[in-house]
């Protein structure tokens, strides 16, 4: 009866019957969770889904019964695909990793569910900065047991498994810019795909959608190693033999490598025809919406040079952004009363179960006679007592599902905020011989208060990092606020005394929640190799010196930091003959880490791991120092926005 729900999409019967199965005893605790779990999971209630799930985990994760096993499995491997694709890697590998250790001790290493949590592992460790080596290990893994599995099975299904792991690789490689990588996976890529079309059971609209992922993953991979023309050609063939290119979907996948080929023009006519997308995305004006749509359009239509069209658009993002983010801050209220209502759930639950015990002794305990009077009295009360119960679980039930269903929905949205403030941080760096740059921002909660940002300006490199005051949304806001200050002013090719200056004029101006943000600014001009700074209340960058020893730099002139007085005059200082040497920039999300034990990562930890990669390049120096500050955690929950960035020019 459930696979056959299962079969016709129809979750809510799922639900029904895997919660009547379980009362009845036909199904487990853990299968029921499963089933419970993967219904709220398809109708996009991911809280709900993740609550049951690891509520199943705990259920079978002791049990070795067969069954029990399956059902672990498939729990695990359900909950790890869905916090990595909430983006958290950290919690994904916590609950992976020892699956997939407990599975390989009990000899159940052969499943599809195992494999696909390889993958998964080796996924959210190239994207968590962990160790590469081992990354590849698991990646590799995963997929030869894909293959192994094929040879055991060789239909379209065993392909079809095998083809969704091997994109979930090439999407991590394309995501984290290793085009080298990249390109490996998708040869294997295109090599399943091959092997799946001579399959008698292989569905022609899954092989072309495939083939459509493949050449445009393919063109973007190419254009990122700096093959133009080898990369429009693999455009050409996903514009020319596919029919997915046509649907809605596919022309959302070829703006990504149109904007890489910055073929803005092109972009925005492709994206300008989606018209189907309207109705997917829905027509209110969510932050999800604001993303999928007026984000993403305004960006590209600005890029093109439609500035009427892009300005259009930015007015509707301002008219209902604040209306969008208003609306998440309900979830804070709505999550106490979610918990509350499945607390009343649970006590209902075992306030009938004790309630039968008590009658079942006082049956055994009791003269015939006796029994039967006891009977007929607490029969009538049990019966009032467990309609009221009744009343108030199923009361108490709607309005947890009611609740849950809105927290959902609110932290999708928050997800949604934060990948719009990250889309207004650069994570593409300055191509110019001789410069060495790269930046890192990693936020403790949905949205932060970090920045960074630069400007190549002739011979003249302006960059910059910055912590603002307070969390969430309003830090979020005011960063943007800065941000945008910071290269109007480096635009205009004023120093950075003169940018901090001018940005505390605007900043300090009516601003009654009293915000404020720190930051270090400078300006390299190339020719000359003099470094310029401005240290507006920030803490001081560590700096390679003449003799090849890193330090903190002396700062002499510490300024304040900028909105809080409008009247200050911000002052700069220089560094001739800066060329060759290095720059950390980074906020206190780095110095101030802590770990179990509220023991500080330290600046002195931070000079001794740039001392020992001093010869590696500057992304090689941050993705370190991001690792060290993980393992130095040691399982404590991140507690501020982390954000480095490193230069330096031969």
């Amino acid at each position: 009866m459930v696979y056959a729900a299962y079969k016709a999409k129809d979750y809510p019967r799922i639900i029904t019957l895997a919660d009547s199965f379980k009362t009845n005893g036909d199904f487990s605790e853990g299968k029921a969770c499963y089933w419970l779990g993967y219904a709220h999971d398809r109708m996009m209630q991911k809280r709900m889904a993740e609550l049951y799930w690891r509520t199943g985990i705990t259920a079978v994760r002791n049990s070795t019964e067969e069954e029990d096993v399956r059902v672990y499995a498939g729990i695990c491997n359900r909950l790890t695909g869905l916090l990595s694709t909430k983006g958290e890697y950290e919690a994904a590998l916590k609950v992976a990793v020892p699956a997939v250790e407990r599975l390989r001790s009990l000899k159940c290493d052969t499943t599809s569910e195992f494999t696909n949590m390889l993958i998964y592992i080796g996924c959210c460790q190239c994207r968590y900065g962990l160790d590469e080596n081992k990354a590849n290990e698991r990646l590799e893994e995963g997929y030869r047991a894909h293959l192994d599995n094929i040879k055991k099975h060789p239909h379209a299904v065993s392909y079809r498994d095998a083809i969704i792991g091997v994109i979930n690789i090439c999407y991590t490689f394309l995501e984290l810019n290793d085009y080298e990588k990249a390109i490996q996976w998708l040869d294997k890529f295109a090599k399943l795909i091959d092997e799946y079309e001579k399959q008698k059971d292989a569905k022609t609209d899954f092989a072309d959608k495939q083939w459509a992922r493949y050449h445009i993953y393919r063109a973007r991979a190419l254009m990122g190693l700096g093959r133009k023309e080898e990369a429009a050609d693999a455009y050409r063939k996903f514009y020319n033999n596919t029919a997915f290119f046509r649907t809605a979907e596919g022309k959302e996948l070829a703006s990504d490598y149109l904007q890489l080929a910055g073929l803005w023009k092109e972009a925005a006519d492709n994206f300008n025809s989606m018209e189907t997308l309207t109705k997917e995305y829905g027509t209110d004006y969510s932050l999800e919406n604001i993303q999928k749509m007026l984000i993403k359009k305004y960006d590209i239509n600005k890029k093109a040079g439609l500035i009427d069209s892009a300005r259009a658009v930015s007015m509707e993002i301002v008219e209902h952004l604040d209306s969008a983010i208003t609306l998440a801050r309900l979830v804070e209220v709505q999550e106490g009363a979610a918990v509350h209502q499945k607390e009343l759930e649970i006590t209902a639950e075992n306030e009938h179960y004790l309630h039968q015990q008590q009658i079942g002794r006082l049956l055994v305990m009791t003269a015939f006679i006796v029994c039967l009077i006891i009977y007929i009295f607490w029969r009538h009360r049990i019966q009032n007592r467990l309609k009221k119960a009744h009343s108030e679980l199923m009361a108490a039930y709607d309005q947890l599902e009611k609740t849950t269903t809105i927290k959902e929905r609110m932290e999708s949205e928050l997800r949604i905020a934060s990948d719009i403030q990250m889309s207004m941080i650069p994570n593409i760096f300055p191509q110019k011989e001789g410069l060495d740059m790269y930046a890192s921002m990693t936020t403790a909660k949905e949205v932060g208060g970090d920045l960074y940002n630069y400007l190549l300006k002739d011979d003249k490199l302006y960059f910059c990092i910055g912590d603002v005051s307070g969390k969430g949304v309003p830090a979020s806001l005011f960063m943007t606020i800065a941000t945008r200050g910071f290269r109007t002013l480096a635009m205009m090719g004023k120093s950075p005394a003169e940018i901090a200056t001018r940005m505390n004029i605007e900043l300090s101006e009516n601003n009654e929640a009293g915000m404020f943000v720190t930051m270090f600014i400078c300006m390299y001009d190339m020719k000359l190799g003099r470094l310029e700074y401005c240290n507006a209340g920030h803490n001081p960058p560590v700096i390679g010196n003449a003799d090849g020893y890193f330090s903190l730099l002396d700062v002499e002139e510490t300024n304040a930091p900028i909105g809080l007085w409008q009247e200050l005059e911000y002052k700069g200082e220089a560094i001739d003959f800066f060329h060759e040497r290095l720059i950390l920039l980074y906020t206190d999300g780095l110095n101030e880490a802590e770990n179990l034990q509220q023991e500080q990562y330290g600046e002195d930890r931070i000079i001794e791991q740039i001392t020992s990669h001093c010869t590696s390049s500057s992304h090689d120096i941050v993705e370190a120092l991001k690792a060290d500050v993980y393992q130095f955690r040691h399982g404590a929950e991140q507690n501020d926005d982390l954000t480095m960035l490193a230069f330096r020019f031969a």
